[in-house]
């Protein structure tokens, strides 16, 4: 038997990606000489050294010290792993490390390539220990797997066996503080990582925010760094029940970290903002950083519940401010593409309050990370668990400024078009008249023609600085070559009008859809934009469908309801991306109620929400979506809505829906379910695109019925009054008194 253990190597253990990370915090602890392999790092010291690995490592999982190599003979064909691992664990004198009274556990690693039944190697390796201490001094130890006062670590490899003494015992990751939880929790030590590889320490920062803390772990790790608050001041380690533990120096080490706390205290703290939508986060915030110590300092942290587009003024001119935090992405939110709607409202909020400040924010996809608008973004892959993420640390770029188009466009000289002069003075001077208004009202969504020349029967939308021209498809009659040709004189003289390039005019022909084609992708290339209207950002697609998911003919519609909608319960049937929901929960509803009976729509709808920082999917179900036949949701629920409105499609027949619906045919009875569900004092908006269009005389009877279609058309839509027709209905005074 080896008579000596080995006591000048340690191996310090990390998650794949901190490597580099780990030697720069070590090499600060005084060590020396570290050789760095995957996920662990190798030194030559002495026991102060390993020591202060425990107590000060922010970003270590374990620290080991390797005690016994037992070396594999291959006289024979067939491995079998785990009799080497008792034969290794029987040579060796395990008295020499600890007394036969202590309770041991024993965690195995296998190297890969290595084929064994890790459950069985592992009993096998406890059977080698016991027999050992059998042999040496005639008793045996017990075996402890949830609190062992000894735990093994033993690497099983390809040509030897190395058996460690774990010194740290349980993870270092875990400090102690986490007594509350919340979904998908980053590691406190990747947090510690995060804010390590961000120079958190060096920034000397005044304000320092997570508007998606979850359970605390960024806050209270900031709290740790800030404080010179040692990570294993209060935890238990491995080491205690080893017989080299040397009790005078780590209390030594205790005591040093101890009186550098206290000291780091009595220094000025920056304000410290913990935000979730999510109350029991919140909850588990304040109780997690209690846990941690700093009950004394909470007057510093403002921990409330808080989404995204409910963010306060921040006090932070001249002051020096640092973001960080962990999204809800993937398990925590679900789909990709609302997680990328959620970084890009992320962007836009930290652009707006943070500009030339430091942020890091974590993604689990690079794809999401890339849209964050930072200065000389840098990267970092890690694993959280069995999940890669990735941290983006940048610089928040500043909000571009953001103006209508029409503010900075002015008429432009171009040469003549020959035969499509006409078209270009009338869309200028469209564009000239409209102008004035855009401008003041802050309008960045019109209508600039629509078919207002026979010749050219084509509608030009602008939405932002990018234009959707539609061709509405020519009568049979019509030369289909003499079509094309004069389409193509209106696309070039938009190009001179507008000034805008190729790549900033989207087409499509516009047909009359009929039966299933309504809802067919035109195409596949998913040209996505954000555009704004009013306080709202709003997802557009000018490509895939025939519809944008933004209908420009009811803008003063929307934002009638974003004005109204204050503290009401809001229904919205036939919601399509729910634009209209999501200006009334931007108005301060109490509630929005989404119905629609694509899920291809409520998941745009939802993105919609979450680009605007608004919480989807949560549990308190302020703002709700239901893929459901609007007659069959209102005949199925007893909810009471102070705001209610209706657009629905003239006709559909959807696969999803038995049977077909007709406006006309059909209004009445959706109209009586759904004023059943308004309050005595609510309000119902209708409207519908159908020119033919008649209100029934029984809706007209039984409730306050008033017409407002001029109300809700824009001066773009002027021209064609006969866009929409649009309804106020209440329930008449009487009910109410």
């Amino acid at each position: 038997m080896n008579s000596k253990p080995r006591l000048s190597t340690y191996w310090v253990t990390c998650a794949d990606g901190l490597e580099t990370l780990l030697q720069e915090e070590m090499e600060g602890l005084g060590i020396q000489n570290i050789e760095r392999l995957p996920g662990r790092l190798i030194f030559q010291g002495n026991l102060e050294n390993a020591y202060r690995v425990c107590m000060w490592s922010r970003l270590a999982s374990r620290v080991l010290m390797p005690i016994h190599t037992h070396e594999i003979e291959f006289s024979h064909d067939a491995r079998d792993v785990a009799e080497e691992l008792y034969e290794g664990a029987i040579s060796f004198d395990w008295s020499l490390i600890f007394a036969p009274q202590s309770t041991f556990a024993i965690r195995l690693h296998v190297e890969r390539d290595i084929k064994v039944n890790t459950q069985f190697a592992t009993l096998r390796a406890k059977d080698g220990v016991v027999d050992s201490f059998m042999e040496a001094v005639g008793k045996r130890p017990s075996i402890d797997t949830k609190q062992p006062e000894i735990t093994m670590f033993i690497l099983a490899g390809k040509t030897e066996h190395t058996y460690c003494l774990d010194l740290s015992g349980d993870s270092l990751h875990k400090r102690g503080y986490r007594r509350f939880m919340t979904d998908a929790p980053i590691k406190e030590n990747l947090a510690a990582a995060i804010l390590h590889k961000a120079k958190l320490a060096e920034k000397n920062p005044d304000i320092i925010l997570d508007p998606m803390c979850g359970s605390g772990t960024f806050i209270i790790e900031s709290l740790f760094i800030l404080t010179d608050r040692a990570p294993g001041l209060v935890r238990r380690f491995g080491f205690n029940g080893w017989n080299g533990h040397n009790h005078e120096l780590w209390m030594s080490i205790k005591a040093e970290a101890a009186e550098r706390h206290a000291a780091a205290l009595e220094k000025q703290l920056p304000k410290f903002y913990a935000f979730d939508a999510d109350w029991e986060a919140v909850k588990a915030t304040k109780q997690n950083i209690i846990a941690a110590g700093f009950e004394s300092i909470l007057d510093q942290i403002q921990i409330e519940e808080r989404t995204l587009a409910d963010w306060p003024n921040f006090e932070n001119e001249g002051k020096v401010s640092f973001v960080v935090t962990n999204p809800p992405y993937g398990e925590r939110l679900g789909e990709k593409a609302s997680n990328k709607a959620l970084y890009l409202g992320l962007s836009a909020l930290l652009q707006k309050h943070f500009p030339n400040q430091s942020a890091a924010v974590i993604a689990s996809q690079v794809e999401q990370a890339d849209v964050l608008a930072f200065n000389d973004p840098q990267i970092l892959r890690l694993m959280n668990g069995k999940l890669p993420i990735y941290i983006r640390f940048g610089t928040v770029k500043p909000a571009p400024v953001s103006k209508p188009f029409l503010e900075e466009w002015q008429p432009r000289q171009f040469e003549e078009i020959e035969g499509a002069m006409e078209f270009a003075n009338r869309l200028t001077k469209n564009m000239q008249n409209l102008k004035k208004w855009a401008v003041k009202e802050g309008i960045y969504c019109l209508r600039l023609y629509d078919a207002d020349l026979p010749d050219f029967n084509v509608a030009v939308d602008l939405y932002g600085d990018r234009l959707h021209v539609q061709e509405y498809a020519p009568p049979k009659q019509i030369d289909p070559e003499k079509a094309k040709r004069r389409f193509n004189l209106a696309l070039l003289a938009i190009r001179s009008v507008t000034g805008l390039g190729r790549d900033a005019i989207f087409i499509k022909t516009r047909a009359r859809q009929e039966g299933k084609t309504q809802y067919t992708k035109q195409s596949t290339a998913s040209k996505r934009f954000i555009v704004q209207e009013g306080k709202a950002k709003i997802l557009v697609n000018l490509t895939d469908y025939l519809d944008t998911g933004l209908f420009l003919d009811h803008r003063q519609m929307r934002l009638r309801i974003a004005a109204e909608a204050k503290g009401k319960h809001v229904l919205n049937l036939y919601s399509y991306t729910s634009t209209a929901s999501l200006h009334a929960a931007l108005g301060g509803a109490a509630s929005t109620t989404s119905v629609d009976l694509s899920n291809t729509y409520l998941n745009w709808s939802k993105e919609n929400f979450v680009l605007n920082g608004l919480t989807v999917d949560h549990p308190d179900e302020q703002h709700q979506f239901f893929a459901s036949d609007c007659f069959e949701w209102l005949k199925e629920g007893h909810e009471q809505y102070e705001l209610i409105f209706i657009d629905p499609p003239t006709f559909s027949n959807s696969k999803k829906f038995y049977g077909t619906f007709d406006v006309q045919r059909d209004h009445l009875s959706l109209l009586k379910r759904a004023m059943n569900r308004l309050t005595t004092d609510g309000t119902l908006y209708f409207s519908n695109n159908y020119r033919g269009f008649e209100m029934d005389e029984e809706i007209l009877a039984f409730y306050d019925v008033q017409e407002i279609s001029n109300e809700t058309i824009g001066p773009d839509f002027k021209r064609n009054t006969k866009i929409h027709r649009a309804w106020k209905i209440s329930h008449p005074q009487n009910e109410q008194n």
